[in-house]
């Protein structure tokens, strides 16, 4: 009897189909509505957004502790509101960009006066926050 040495084709068959099956769910794991690639895409979305927010809370902070600490220190320096004060902090980051995202400051004029900071991501929207005429800071979006 003769001792045949060599895959069969069915063999072969066999393994290319499965290995096209592994190939399709791996693609479909990657570019899927729910897959990796969007799922990453939107969380540097998330991120840039986050950073943004955290950057003009931060500057919101750092001048109502320079207001009160000039405010109870006794010092002079202190001729304006915490409205004034928190106002000048977002102008400086008017227009910055963070990781992607667009700070945009915007002060109404209305009495009283109030200021809009709108964070975009490519041209829309994300996040709002409003610093109302008595210094409080608050996010709506």
């Amino acid at each position: 009897m003769k001792n045949n040495k060599g895959i069969t084709l069915i063999a072969l068959v066999v393994t290319i189909i499965v290995l096209l099956i592994l190939a399709g769910v791996s693609i479909a794991m990657l570019t899927g509505q729910n897959g990796i690639l969007n799922r990453a895409s939107d969380a540097g979305e998330s991120t840039a957004i986050a950073n943004a927010k955290e950057k003009v809370t931060l500057a919101i902070n750092e001048a109502i502790t320079d207001y009160y600490k000039d405010t109870y220190t006794g010092s002079e320096a202190t001729t304006t509101t915490l409205y004034s004060a928190s106002k000048a902090a977002l102008d400086k980051l008017k227009d910055v960009e963070e990781s992607g995202a667009t700070i945009a400051v915007a002060e109404s004029t209305d009495t009283p006066k109030t200021t809009t900071v709108t964070i975009s991501y490519k041209g829309t929207a994300k996040a709002t926050g409003t610093l109302a005429s008595d210094g409080t800071f608050t996010w709506s979006k």
